[in-house]
């Protein structure tokens, strides 16, 4: 549909913009409000409630009207960082036409739709082991919300789970240094609605695979390993691995600590205490309502061979 400046809005232009559709029905796969501020689909969608909704055919649009739709796409932008250009909301009596920057802001903030600006508050959850071990310590945790609906708005609203790992105290030996080196060369990895990222750090993952919530399935896959880079410590490893379970309403993360460097530094064991640290870091409030919930933790494998 092409629109032109000082032409008058018809309900089927109001109904394109709000819903996506025409004819009222509406379509999340293309660029409009509702899908993004909504319930939408996929990765598209806040769950926020006071939808514009479609309106019937010929229907006169109202100031009121298209009022709360630009100061909906105010919100939408003010939440993402996104940059629009509409003129001031009209008044009662005043004409409306169609605004010659509506198409492209709209389509900016449907393209900018998993972008966020804020978060809320970090919320920490950690798995802790400390016993000897000479193959490996594994870290399975679970993320899970009361429905895979509130999954989706976690993440689109800007919602992120954080994975940081460290060793500390034990026998002061080379190979319990390195594994702290390793650990605090991981930095911080990062886990989105499309994205994972390591995040400060040193050295480089051999894998860093960008699946974020949307491409992930329910078989694990490997998104992170970073192998120690000093010898003779370098077949020694961190991987991460995710899956999402249960229809989709949780997200599992299974951590990996391999040691596969043969040495005598004492008798090829690692001791003191091996810890990940899972953080749930919400989306902002400010602009939005909290439609998400706290996603529950628990710990699922805590081992140390």
């Amino acid at each position: 549909m092409t629109y032109n400046t000082g032409q008058d809005i018809l309900d089927d232009h109001y109904n394109d913009f709000a819903v996506g559709a025409a004819s009222g029905i509406p379509n999340h796969t293309v660029r409009n409000i509702d899908s993004i501020w909504g319930v939408g689909s996929g990765d598209a969608g806040y769950g926020q409630p006071g939808t514009l909704g479609a309106v019937t055919d010929s229907t006169d649009i109202t100031a009121t009207q298209w009022a709360t739709m630009l100061d909906r796409m105010d919100t939408i932008a003010l939440q993402q960082g996104s940059t629009i250009t509409h003129p001031s909301n009209p008044t009662v009596g005043q004409d409306i036409g169609v605004f010659a920057t509506l198409d492209a802001d709209i389509t900016t903030l449907f393209n900018n739709r998993l972008v966020n600006v804020a978060n809320g508050s970090d919320g920490s959850n950690t798995i802790v082991a400390s016993s000897t071990w000479t193959d490996n310590t594994t870290h399975t945790c679970r993320f899970t919300w009361t429905s895979a609906q509130h999954a989706r708005y976690f993440f689109n609203a800007g919602g992120e789970i954080r994975l940081s790992f460290a060793r500390t105290g034990g026998t002061a030996h080379t190979k319990n240094t390195e594994w702290t080196n390793l650990a605090t060369a991981c930095g911080t990895l990062v886990f989105g609605a499309r994205t994972f990222a390591k995040v400060g750090g040193s050295g480089t993952p051999t894998t860093e695979n960008d699946n974020g919530w949307y491409d992930i399935t329910a078989s694990f896959v490997e998104n992170f390993k970073q192998f120690e880079a000093t010898a003779p410590y370098t077949a020694n490893y961190i991987g991460v691995e995710v899956r999402s379970a249960s229809a989709a309403s949780q997200l599992e993360i299974r951590v990996i600590y391999q040691d596969d460097a043969t040495d005598d530094n004492p008798a090829d064991t690692v001791d003191g205490t091996v810890t990940t640290t899972f953080v749930e870091r919400p989306p902002s409030t400010t602009n939005l309502v909290d439609t998400w919930g706290n996603p529950t933790f628990t710990t699922l494998i805590n081992t140390q061979i």
